[in-house]
């Protein structure tokens, strides 16, 4: 009976881990992707915040960020006591000390004795002339500087996904485009065949309208495949692990907005963490100047141990106190201390001149954007108006080719025309919208 009520015991602990195992597990698996509802398209910015939430990149960073973090405290720890215990074991002779309590006199004794001593010391440092000071403001402006970094490789991140977002709605306009063309193409050989069988045209036409129809299909084959691409593309960008498809808002229209050179530039200096960055990394070499400095200068610290000292553990042990104080100053270090002036010194005028060469870039990489947004817009328009026209166009050929007026090369020409029109459409509209993702990405302003 005893054995069977251990047995239930031992089952029910079983299952309770088992339940408690796939219940983690579950919550785990339901926390690796946060996807909309069926039916609900995921935005743009839920495609952000996944991005945020999974990209690899990002948690590289946040980790550089908090080993940073540990250098400052660190670096604090000079601020605080060190205690230390030691414990030590020696065997010598005692020829000039006092041997069980009676001095002896200068003699040539080979006795060796062994002696135990434990205790802890303490060690603080009084002042050192403003070097852990510095020490401390340098890490902490490198934590700074890191920091930064993770906006940086943030906004980078939020970038890729923005242009990868819209090339899916882009690939996904073309793959419709494609669609499009397949269902006029049949059309078009549909009536080459009923023309062809009622002998009012010639069997090329029908031959022409074949090529035409698989022609086609192979570029909505691409299309998709484009697409598919695209998808990856997506997935890839927001940190994705494994191949996941889902709906999408499309967001892929025209609503121009004004921007100003002088604004983009002027924002870009004030929040670009690039300039940030090098900012508090000017801040941290300062410290090190000052760090190298203080090399020319002493350093008081005080001590104070307690010791227990004999011949035999743990007996025969007496106690002693040690209290001092120590000023160690240089005299000569071999011009160590100078070289490492000289050399933080270069270092602040290199990081000064990145600084000069950063903004250079910095306002290259805007004016590029302003441009760009400003030919995608005109783009924008003028393919709209060319879609129009190319439609108007096929229209015309469509209905002189039913009325037997029309050749098929006319035809033909006004389908792949209209086909052209609307993807150079639909590629000035991603244009536009990855040049306004990339003014914000420009001024800083994508966070």
């Amino acid at each position: 009976m005893r054995r069977l009520r251990e047995k239930g015991l031992v089952r029910g602990i079983l299952k309770s881990l088992i339940f408690l195992f796939l219940v983690c597990s579950g919550a785990a698996s339901a926390q690796e992707v946060s996807l909309p509802q069926p039916g609900k398209p995921l935005s743009l910015n839920d495609c952000v915040g996944l991005a945020l939430r999974f990209n690899p990149a990002l948690r590289s960073n946040q980790a550089t960020v908090e080993a940073q973090k540990a250098r400052v405290e660190q670096a604090l720890a000079a601020y605080y006591p060190q205690v230390n215990l030691n414990t030590s074991y020696n065997w010598n002779t005692f020829n000039f000390v006092s041997l069980g309590g009676t001095t002896r006199s200068y003699t040539y004794n080979w006795t060796f004795v062994d002696v135990f001593s434990v205790g802890p010391t303490l060690n603080q440092t009084i002042y050192d002339f403003g070097r852990t000071a510095n020490s401390v403001k340098i890490n902490r402006e490198n934590v700074k500087a890191s920091e930064q970094d993770l906006v940086t490789t943030r906004q980078t991140v939020i970038l890729n996904v923005q242009q990868a977002y819209f090339g899916v709605l882009q690939s996904e306009r073309l793959v419709e485009v494609a669609k499009e063309v397949v269902a006029n193409t049949k059309q078009h050989l549909d009536q080459a065949q009923g023309f062809y069988q009622a002998g009012t045209r010639p069997k090329i036409d029908v031959t022409k309208a074949e090529v035409d129809a698989a022609n086609a299909q192979l570029a909505l084959i691409q299309a998709n495949n484009n697409f598919a691409v695209a998808q990856v593309t997506l997935n890839n960008a927001i940190g994705f692990t494994r191949p996941i498809t889902f709906p999408m808002e499309d967001i892929l229209g025209f609503a121009p907005r004004e921007y100003r050179l002088e604004d983009i530039v002027k924002t870009a200096y004030d929040q670009r963490p690039e300039i940030l960055q090098i900012k508090a990394r000017q801040r941290s070499q300062e410290a090190a100047i000052d760090l190298a400095r203080s090399s020319y200068y002493p350093i008081l610290s005080g001590n104070a141990q307690y010791l227990l000292r004999g011949y035999h553990m743990p007996n025969d042990m007496t106690w002693d106190l040690f209290f001092g104080a120590t000023l160690s100053i240089p005299i000569f270090t071999g011009f160590s201390s100078s070289n490492q002036v000289a050399e933080q010194r270069a270092n602040m005028r290199n990081l000064i001149s990145q600084e000069e060469a950063l903004k250079l870039n910095i306002r290259l990489e805007a004016e590029q954007a302003y441009l760009s947004q400003k030919q995608s817009a005109e783009q924008v328009r003028v393919t709209e108006k060319t879609v129009e026209q190319a439609q108007e166009n096929y229209e015309l050929a469509r209905g002189r080719y039913q009325v037997g007026v029309g050749s098929p090369l006319e035809i033909t020409d006004a389908e792949v025309q209209l086909a052209n029109a609307k993807a150079n459409y639909i590629q000035a509209l991603y244009n536009y919208k990855v040049a306004e993702a990339k003014i914000e990405k420009a001024m800083g302003t994508n966070k």
